[in-house]
């Protein structure tokens, strides 16, 4: 029973860490950062609240590749200079790349707006393989997309095509889900 009590508590805890850790760019500090740096950031937190298959890390061993599709934008900008950071004991790597692409060496795949009218084409090929896709549109859940980044009432929230991370082989935390504004089966 104690041990029981004790998972509980650690799992308060973790909960409440990272619901501290994804709006603490947020509320109260939005003035201090921009909204892209304020996506940057949660699309980096993502990263470390997922679990990707071990087989799907030995192709780069030591990274986690993040590829960036379309328009190159501040977003992109930013990214880009995440580079080398630290995600699950993984060296973050950041490319660009094309929507023609082989994107199944991504581990995390951001789309840019400019994408819109391509989001099919380029998530039908990537279904069954473990790549975190996210996009700041609704319509992009629709389409396959995993993570959407949405701005409501000057905060940056997001939600979550369950589904598709379950097709592409992610296993996404259950405090990660708790703090979706919507998760959805699509």
């Amino acid at each position: 029973m104690f041990c029981e009590i004790k998972v509980r508590l650690i799992r308060s805890y973790s909960t409440l860490i990272l619901g501290l850790t994804l709006t603490a760019f947020t509320g109260l500090v939005w003035a201090e950062y921009t909204e892209v740096e304020i996506k940057a950031a949660f699309i980096l937190n993502f990263a470390k609240y997922v679990e990707w298959p071990a087989n799907s890390l030995n192709d780069t061993p030591g990274k986690l590749t993040m590829c960036m599709v379309g328009k190159r934008d501040a977003l992109f900008d930013t990214l880009t200079a995440m580079e080398g950071k630290i995600v699950n004991n993984l060296s973050l790597r950041v490319r660009a790349a094309d929507r023609n692409d082989n994107l199944m060496g991504c581990h995390v795949l951001v789309m840019a707006e400019s994408e819109a009218e391509h989001f099919e084409k380029v998530l039908r090929p990537l279904v069954g393989t473990p790549v975190l896709t996210v996009n700041g549109s609704s319509r992009f859940l629709e389409a396959g997309g995993i993570v959407s980044l949405i701005v409501e009432n000057n905060k940056v929230r997001f939600d979550i095509n369950l589904s598709a991370a379950r097709r592409n082989k992610i296993v996404m935390s259950s405090n990660l889900l708790k703090l979706a504004r919507q998760v959805r089966q699509l």
